[in-house]
């Protein structure tokens, strides 16, 4: 299986043009999906718990924008996780073969948690970073693979206007427009409203 590069592009100076929402968005697909592959199973994957483990669908841009940078202007990244079931019991190759292929993407990796109880349950957990800000963390049980995306920070004014409006579209208490009371009128004295009175 052939695992798709993701180069790593010059870090932001300042002055540098922001990412808009949308490249953000498929800066992190795209890191999601090369990291998906990376693992040599690209079926079965999900969204965690809060998605409610619907299938890993990057067209959703279920995503969060949590603040990152500093400045005077607010900067966000777009951030999500994707789980699988555990490959194995042992969570240590597929935690070996990630931390190999973000080595070779230019990340530095930090294995953060390599942990196992007494009972032979084990736990591993990677943080992987690069010097525009994208980050990858994993963490692998003996019964889950989970691998957290986020994309480099922006302060874009873009992404603002993207987290309103997909608030508003998503929001089941969002008022719903009603005509004005001349509008009304008009629609009542063309007999629109014949049909209700009728009951």
């Amino acid at each position: 299986m052939s695992i798709p590069a993701v180069s790593d592009p010059a870090p932001q100076r300042p002055g540098t043009p922001q990412k808009t929402i949308g490249e953000l968005l498929t800066q992190w697909a795209d890191h999601t999906d090369a990291a998906i592959a990376a693992t040599g199973d690209t079926e079965g994957w999900f969204r965690g718990p809060i998605q409610n483990g619907r299938p890993w669908d990057p067209a959703v841009e279920e995503v969060s924008l949590p603040p990152c940078g500093t400045g005077p202007n607010a900067a966000h990244r777009v951030s999500n996780q994707v789980t699988h079931d555990a490959f194995e019991d042992d969570p240590h190759p597929i935690a070996d073969k990630l931390t190999a292929y973000w080595e070779r993407e230019g990340f530095t990796v930090l294995r953060t948690v390599d942990w196992k109880s007494p009972s032979g349950a084990m736990d591993v957990s990677i943080r992987a970073t690069r010097s525009d800000g994208v980050f990858y963390g994993l963490g692998v049980t003996s019964e889950i693979v989970a691998i957290d995306v986020s994309s480099e920070c922006s302060t874009d004014p873009s992404i603002q206007s993207w987290a309103r409006d997909k608030s508003l579209r998503n929001n089941p208490y969002a008022p719903t427009p009603s005509p004005s009371p001349a509008a009304k009128a008009d629609a009542t004295a063309d007999g629109a409203d014949d049909w209700f009175w009728g009951f």
